[in-house]
């Protein structure tokens, strides 16, 4: 990756969301998976859809690999460049698009870390069952990404269960829009469920819509002991 490369990413994202110092690199050389690093060629932050479309068409042309990131909480090293080439991180996009009190969704862009829209959506009696642990840090885009749980996945289920459709820019930089707020959508391939928790394989989600259910009435903890593991099990 030369220089000339580096300014074609600072023309389209910004100098100062683009970076490239050995510093920088090395935070983004790793993420929460154990004894798994890598330093990437250069990290960008782009700020729209179209700025993520001009770097995929840049990179596929110039035949770099691209790697999306949100916050880096991933066990499955999904976050991170193996051959020094483009991590994208999209914490620039990190909005609430919209919340459909009427249909019960929610879009939101992948940067949106997930207790914001629990926040948001619970002030207004709905609720958006996923609880992964790190959802005060975790990324919408990320939680997709991973098809992330929580323990109210034994109850509601996991992230797959909400995702309604997806805006999704694939390798080539081409825009696809899959699913969206109706329940029955049956014409065609059901490309949706393919790119939830495809780790950023097939391509970079820049929004997201999500099913919301209404906010239960009251919730309790309980707490249960037992003398050993198995017995809990």
């Amino acid at each position: 990756m030369n220089q000339s490369f580096i300014k074609e990413l600072e023309a389209i994202a910004g100098k100062q969301h683009t970076l490239s110092d050995p510093e920088s690199l090395a935070v983004y050389g790793y993420d929460s998976t154990p004894e798994l690093e890598s330093v990437p060629g250069a990290v960008v932050l782009p700020g729209s859809t179209d700025e993520i479309i001009r770097i995929m068409r840049l990179c596929h042309g110039s035949g770099i690999s691209v790697t999306p990131r949100g916050s880096g909480t991933n066990l499955s090293g999904g976050s991170i460049s193996t051959n020094r080439g483009v991590v994208l991180q999209t914490s620039r996009m990190n909005r609430i698009l919209e919340i459909d009190e009427e249909n019960l969704t929610a879009t939101v862009e992948p940067g949106l870390v997930t207790s914001a829209l629990h926040r948001e959506v619970e002030s207004r009696g709905l609720f958006y069952p996923p609880d992964p642990g790190s959802m005060h840090i975790s990324t919408m885009g990320g939680n997709v990404s991973e098809n992330a749980g929580g323990l109210r996945g034994l109850k509601y289920g996991v992230t797959a269960s909400y995702v309604m459709g997806l805006e999704t820019v694939l390798a080539d930089g081409q825009l696809l829009k899959t699913g969206g707020k109706v329940v029955k959508d049956v014409a065609g391939y059901s490309l949706t469920p393919l790119l939830v928790s495809s780790e950023g394989t097939l391509g970079l989600f820049t929004a997201i819509t999500v099913k919301l259910i209404p906010k239960p009435q009251s919730k309790i903890t309980m707490l249960a002991h037992f003398p050993e593991m198995g017995q809990a099990a």
